[in-house]
């Protein structure tokens, strides 16, 4: 039996990955009984040559690496995180609090925030990802008056830094209340425009219509990406999400739009939520949902009784035929403070916090083409001929032992050469 890291090849240029159970989802082969496609991938130059049923392509003499079975996956990626905001945890204690407790919380520790423990803690948390095998990354980005001035060029720093390792992408987010304020409307401006999208969060705000209206025909005339915090919260008077596709409708926005969030759903009757849902669909709106802060936020109190919870109700809007991914949100700071940048714990968490009953091999889309296409990356993560050889090996080779840790063990591939890296330790920080 294949053992767990398998060997990497004597010539990373070239060789094939044997034996490997791939989602159908990611991969064009036809499934076997067992709801697997079990293939060989001929690398070559960094890149996918050749997808084939197992054993029923010849190779020659190319050096073949047995999988054992092993799960492979495209590189991960997540389109939905607060790198400015995490790990601040590792230098101050946050009291337990709701929503709003949180964001008060988080613009008191602004007053603590340098250049260099910014700089850290974003180094620190994209290394973790890398680690990972995370290949890109959208971050969001506080603008505004009371975000010190070096943010914004730290995180661009950060943008150039780590080109070539991880697409990362940044996306400003400020209250739609701030469009209302014609210099803080222009500040925004600018920094959308370098970046082609723009972020804003969407909470019961008066005449939200209205205001959604004028920021959105904007953004579409830039043709902009539009991403949106929308309705965190479990209270069904939340109808942000319903507003967002009038909106959109109305407009005939045809762009990439990014629905985070979207808890309120859990809380509506069947027959407005069904309703909701449909006309997102038909206004063609992304979804991400957040696990780990939903999980740590929703229905907290001081109290000590646990309250209800929530999270986007993904199996129904992924049946409804929506683009659904998972994102980790905010990571040790005042809104969460547990988690790490690794999608597959995300997903193990996700999975049990949303009820998804099917096998895990029908969802590792939400961690990777999903995604990719909200973002609007050049490859989209299938693996493909032609495709790069950016690519994730499972010790796991099923659904149950793909379930069976939040951190399951894994090698790397990039551009074909297998990683020999292991995430920062915590002591890194201080």
């Amino acid at each position: 039996m294949a053992r767990f890291p398998v060997n990497p090849p004597p010539d990373p240029a070239h060789y094939v990955l044997g034996n490997a159970h791939i989602p159908p989802a990611l991969c064009d082969l036809e499934p076997g009984r067992d709801g697997w496609c079990l293939g060989d991938i001929e690398v070559r130059q960094g890149q996918i040559k050749t997808v084939a049923e197992a054993g029923r392509h010849a190779f020659g003499e190319l050096p073949m690496v047995d999988a054992g079975q092993g799960i492979l996956l495209s590189a991960l990626v997540d389109c939905h995180t607060h790198l400015d905001k995490a790990h601040v945890a590792a230098y101050a204690d946050f009291p337990p609090g709701d929503l709003a407790q949180a964001i008060a919380a988080m613009a008191e520790n602004l007053a603590s925030w340098t250049p260099e423990n910014l700089y850290a803690r974003a180094e620190f948390s994209l290394k973790s990802a890398y680690a990972y095998g995370v290949r890109a990354l959208r971050s969001h980005v506080g603008i505004g008056p009371a975000m010190p001035d070096f943010v914004w060029p730290v995180m661009q720093e950060m943008v150039q830094e780590w080109r070539g390792r991880i697409d990362l992408q940044l996306s400003p987010l400020t209250d739609i209340l701030s469009f209302d304020d014609a210099e803080l409307a222009r500040m925004i401006h600018a920094t959308s425009a370098g970046q082609g999208r723009v972020g804003m969060f969407l909470f019961n705000q008066p005449d939200m219509a209205i205001r959604l209206r004028r920021v959105l025909a904007h953004a579409d005339a830039q043709g902009w990406d539009i991403d949106l915090h929308v309705d965190e919260g479990l209270s069904p008077e939340l109808d942000g999400l319903h507003t967002v596709a009038n909106v959109v409708l109305e407009l005939g926005i045809k762009g990439r739009i990014l629905c985070g969030h979207c808890v309120a759903l859990n809380s509506y009757e069947d027959p407005r939520r069904n309703a909701v849902i449909a006309r997102a669909r038909e206004a063609g709106l992304n979804f991400v949902a957040l696990p780990s802060t939903n999980l740590y936020l929703q229905g907290r109190s001081n109290s000590g009784i646990i309250g209800s919870r929530g999270m986007a109700p993904v199996e129904l809007l992924s049946k409804a035929g929506a683009n659904v991914s998972l994102g980790a949100d905010n990571v040790r700071d005042g809104f969460c403070a547990f988690g790490d940048f690794d999608p597959l714990a995300v997903l193990h968490l996700g999975a049990q916090i949303g009820h998804l009953h099917e096998p895990a091999r029908d969802w590792p889309q939400m961690i990777t083409t999903n995604p990719a296409q909200t973002m609007g990356l050049e490859w989209e993560g299938m693996i493909r001929p032609g495709a790069p050889a950016d690519l994730v090996l499972m010790a796991a080779r099923c659904s149950t032992e793909m379930s069976l840790s939040p951190a399951p063990e894994r090698q790397v591939i990039r551009a074909g050469k297998w990683l020999n890296i292991a995430p920062p330790s915590v002591r890194d920080l201080m």
